[in-house]
């Protein structure tokens, strides 16, 4: 197992009448024997302390469906500290969001025929791109959201999109830093390991050669 540690971003549910922070099974799925992790709660929803951040070597934003500051201050973290970030639905968002210059939820796309849970779509991805290496060409992949970004600003270049033109991945151009965003939920297919195994790869790449 390698020596690095994965933080989760735990997402706000009310189970049974009790309000949780959660991280979400599958969430675990390609990380577990292969890393350590942990998960990051943030009580009020206001900023976090950092010293949670600086024993992270890697950070998955998970899907949810409620964004707050707290979230971009994780991520600026990363972008300063060359922190690799996956995110997922709601994080792809986050990051998307962030590239433009916004924290508001208002400046996504509503999209009416991409949240049905039975069925499956495909993306397209770019030649080249991290996605095209962990994904290849075209991929099948779930329909699980409402929402959807309008564009990205640089650095960060669109990397996949959907049959009808909505953005599905999102990276950052400079070699430097590693953050990609899916707006599907690859933690959900049994065929996303390249995907997770890279971002592992790069965790612990990053983590040597900053002898952290």
């Amino acid at each position: 197992m390698s020596n690095i540690i994965i933080g989760i971003i735990a997402r706000d549910e009310t189970i049974n009448n009790t309000n949780m922070q959660v991280i979400t099974k599958n969430n675990l799925k390609y990380l577990n024997n292969k890393c350590n992790f942990i998960g990051i709660l943030n009580y009020n929803n206001d900023y976090i302390d950092t010293k949670i951040l600086d024993i992270c070597d890697a950070i998955i934003f998970q899907g949810g469906s409620d964004i707050y500051p707290y979230h971009f201050q994780i991520l600026q973290y990363c972008l300063d500290n060359n922190i690799p970030v996956l995110g997922i639905c709601m994080g792809h968002q986050i990051i998307g969001l962030h590239s433009v210059g916004s924290t508001s939820d208002k400046d996504l796309t509503k999209v009416d025929n991409h949240n049905d849970k039975t069925k499956l779509h495909q993306i397209k991805t770019v030649p080249g791109s991290l996605l095209n290496i962990a994904l290849g060409d075209t991929y099948t992949t779930n329909t699980r959201h409402e929402f959807a970004l309008n564009k990205v600003s640089l650095p960060f270049k669109v990397t996949a999109y959907s049959e009808d033109n909505i953005i599905e991945g999102i990276e950052y151009i400079d070699n430097n830093h590693f953050v990609i965003g899916v707006q599907f939920h690859p933690e959900d297919l049994d065929t996303t390991e390249n995907l997770y195994n890279l971002f592992i790869k790069e965790a612990i790449k990053r983590k040597k050669n900053n002898n952290k």
